[in-house]
C-alpha cells in the first residue's frame, strides 16, 4: 500500500467517524417507528375534527362559550380522544420500539440520544423557552399566542432530530411548524381554531405526507439496487 492510497484510506476513515459522530443511529430508530405514518394521519384526523367544527360554531354563535352544551361535549370528546388514545397510541409505538432496541442500546442511551449529551444542550433551553412563552401568553391574557410559541419550538426541535437523526421528513414537521407560528402570530386571535387546524392539523399532514414519500422514495431505490446487482 502506498502513501497516497493510506493518505485516501485515513481521510475516508475520519469522513466516516464524522458521519457516525453527526448522525445518531439510536434517534433515528426510535423517532420513526413502524406506524408513525399512521399515528400521524390519525393525529391530523382527530385535530381537523375538533378545530373546523369549532371554528364554524363559533362564528354562528359568537363564541365558544355560547356553543349549545351538547355541540361542546362532542367536540371536548374528540379532543379527549387525540389526547388520550392520541398518546397512548405513540408511547406505545416509541416503547416498542425501545423495547426492541434495549439489548443493543439500553433504555438510558435512547433517553440520551433525545434529552443527553450535548443534545440537553438545545432541548433545556427549547423547553424552557416553550414554558416562559405559554406562561407569559396567559399571564398577559392572550392565551391563543401560545399556539404560535409552541409550534415554532416544535418545529426547531424537530429539524434538530432530522439533522441527529438523518431522518428527512421531520424537516417537513419542523418547517411546517417555525413558518406556520410565525405567520399566525398576528392573526391567531381572530380565528383561533382555524389556526389550530392550520398549525398543527396542517403540521401532521404534512409530517404523514414526507413520510409517505420517503417510504416510496426508499423502495424504489432498493428495487433499483437490486437490479443493479442482479445484472
Amino acid at each position: 500500500m502506498d502513501d497516497d492510497t493510506l493518505r485516501r484510506l485515513i481521510a475516508d476513515i475520519e469522513d466516516l467517524k464524522r458521519a457516525v459522530k453527526r448522525n445518531d443511529p439510536m434517534l433515528h430508530e426510535v423517532a420513526a417507528p413502524p406506524g408513525w405514518i399512521a399515528f400521524s394521519l390519525a393525529a391530523a384526523l382527530c385535530i381537523t375534527l375538533f378545530a373546523i367544527p369549532a371554528h364554524m360554531l363559533v362564528a354562528k354563535y359568537g363564541s365558544f362559550g355560547q356553543i349549545p352544551s351538547g355541540y361542546q361535549i362532542a367536540l371536548f370528546a374528540i379532543l379527549g380522544l387525540f389526547l388520550v388514545l392520541g398518546g397512548a397510541f405513540k408511547v406505545r409505538l416509541m416503547m416498542s420500539r425501545i423495547i426492541e432496541l434495549e439489548a443493543s442500546g439500553g433504555l438510558t442511551r435512547i433517553a440520551g440520544s433525545f434529552f443527553g449529551g450535548r443534545m440537553a444542550h438545545e432541548t433545556i433551553p427549547l423547553a424552557l423557552g416553550m414554558l416562559a412563552g405559554i406562561g407569559y401568553s396567559f399571564y398577559f391574557g392572550h392565551p391563543w399566542l401560545a399556539l404560535s410559541v409552541t409550534s415554532f419550538i416544535v418545529g426547531v426541535m424537530s429539524n434538530r432530530i432530522a439533522l441527529r437523526g438523518d431522518l428527512r421528513a421531520y424537516y417537513a414537521l419542523g418547517y411546517w411548524g417555525t413558518l406556520a407560528g410565525l405567520i399566525a402570530l398576528p392573526f391567531i386571535e381572530q380565528a383561533p381554531f382555524l389556526w389550530l387546524f392550520v398549525i398543527y392539523g396542517g403540521m401532521f399532514y404534512a409530517f404523514a405526507a414526507a413520510q409517505i414519500v420517503e417510504k416510496v422514495v426508499t423502495a424504489r431505490n432498493a428495487r433499483l439496487h437490486g437490479r443493479a446487482a442482479e445484472s
